[in-house]
Formats: structure tokens, C-alpha cells, sequence
């Protein structure tokens, strides 16, 4: 293994880490997360469940009103990453199946 692979395998540990905090930061917060979600977004998040550009908007709106430490220990981008991967959890299961089977 030349100093380039050990570079990348270095670099590649250190994405995978840098993931596993973010999604720990996140899951830390994910009721807050949920709390301003449905709070901020509630009846809209419904109707905008299936169209991929709303519910990026939806989740950038909820970052911008979560507190500032998770802004410190989480990206925008890895938190819209890890909403859509989780959009499920967002929306009260109740509610997610009414006017979903159109």
C-alpha cells in the first residue's frame, strides 16, 4: 500500500466517523427535531410528502429553527441527508397513511 492508499483509506475512516457522529448528534435530537417539524411544518409536510424538492425545503427550514449547538455539531446537508433517509419518522403514522394511497 503506497502513501496515496493509506491517504484515502485515512480520508474514508475519517468520512465514516465524521457520519457516525453527525447521525449520533442527530438521533440525540430527533425528538426536537420531530417537535419542529410538526410544529413548523405540520399539515404541509403532508401534502408535500411525495415531492422530493418540497420536503428539501421542509427539512432546510426545520434545520434553520432547530438550536444552535445542533447547528455546531450537524451540517445542513447531512441533516437534509439523514430527514429524507427518516422521512417516515417525521410524519405521525396516523396521519402519514391518510390521503398517501392517491
Amino acid at each position: 500500500m503506497d502513501w496515496k492508499d493509506k491517504l484515502k483509506s485515512a480520508q474514508q475512516a475519517g468520512e465514516k466517523m465524521l457520519d457516525l457522529k453527525t447521525e449520533k448528534a442527530i438521533e440525540e435530537n430527533w425528538p426536537k427535531i420531530q417537535q419542529v417539524f410538526q410544529e413548523k411544518v405540520g399539515p404541509a409536510a403532508l401534502a408535500a410528502a411525495k415531492n422530493d424538492e418540497q420536503m428539501q425545503s421542509l427539512f432546510k427550514l426545520v434545520y434553520a429553527a432547530l438550536p444552535f449547538p445542533v447547528h455546531m455539531a450537524v451540517k445542513e446537508e447531512a441533516f437534509v441527508k439523514f430527514c429524507f433517509e427518516h422521512r417516515d419518522r417525521l410524519v405521525p403514522t396516523g396521519e402519514a397513511g391518510a390521503g398517501m394511497g392517491h
